[in-house]
C-alpha cells in the first residue's frame, strides 16, 4: 500500500493532492527540503497554503501565506508569529501539536471552524506535513494547506483568531509513526527546541 492509498478517507480532494505533492517532492526520502518543495507544482491549493518555521516554542514565523488565506482573512499572514492568530490560553498546545509533527515526523489533519464578520461559520480543513530546511535533516518547517469546506459569501471576511481551538486532529503516519495526542503531547512538545 502506497502512502497515497494510506491516507484517511475522509479527506477532501484538496488535501490528497496537497499530501501527493508533498510525497512527490520527497521522493525515497522520509522528508522532502525545502529546495525540492516546487510551491507552483501545488497549482490552485498554492493560494490556500502557508509555510511555518518552527523556531522556538513561542516564535513560529509564517514564511509564506498564499493569496487565498489573505482573501479570507482580510490580511497578510506572511512574517506574522503563528501563534500570535489564537488566545493566549490556547498557545502552548498549539506549539506542541507542530513541535510532535517534527520531532516524530508526521502529517496530520484537524478542522477548523472560522468566524466571519458577519457571524457566518466556514469549516475548514487544515492538512499539514513536515520538510527540512537544505542544511539539515532534521524538521523545522510545517507546510499546511487549508480547505474550505463550504463557499464563502462575496464580502465575508473570516475573523483570523476565531480558530482557538481545532476538533478531530489526527496525525498520519509517513513512515516514522505517530505521535502521543493525550497528556504525553505536552511533554513532547517541550523536549525539543
Amino acid at each position: 500500500m502506497t502512502f497515497i492509498d494510506s491516507l484517511p478517507a475522509p479527506l477532501t480532494v484538496p488535501s490528497r493532492n496537497f499530501f501527493a505533492q508533498w510525497h512527490a517532492w520527497r521522493g525515497d526520502r522520509l522528508l522532502p527540503r525545502r529546495s525540492a518543495m516546487d510551491a507552483n507544482g501545488l497549482g490552485d491549493l498554492r493560494g490556500y497554503c502557508l509555510l511555518l518555521d518552527i523556531r522556538g516554542r513561542d516564535s513560529i514565523p509564517i514564511c509564506f501565506a498564499g493569496s487565498m488565506v489573505a482573501d479570507m482573512l482580510g490580511t497578510d499572514l506572511a512574517g506574522r508569529n503563528y501563534l500570535d492568530l489564537t488566545e493566549p490560553e490556547n498557545r502552548s498546545r498549539r506549539a506542541a501539536l507542530l513541535f510532535a509533527e517534527i520531532a516524530q515526523p508526521c502529517a496530520a489533519v484537524i478542522y477548523y471552524w472560522l468566524q466571519s464578520d458577519r457571524g457566518r461559520t466556514m469549516p475548514v480543513e487544515l492538512v499539514s506535513a513536515p520538510l527540512c530546511a537544505d542544511d539539515s535533516d532534521q524538521p523545522s518547517l510545517v507546510l499546511a494547506c487549508a480547505t474550505p469546506l463550504v463557499a464563502g459569501k462575496a464580502g465575508d471576511v473570516m475573523d483570523a483568531t476565531s480558530y482557538a481551538e481545532g476538533e478531530g486532529l489526527r496525525f498520519i503516519d509517513i513512515g516514522a509513526g505517530i505521535p502521543p495526542v493525550g497528556a504525553d503531547l505536552a511533554m513532547l512538545g517541550h523536549s525539543v527546541q
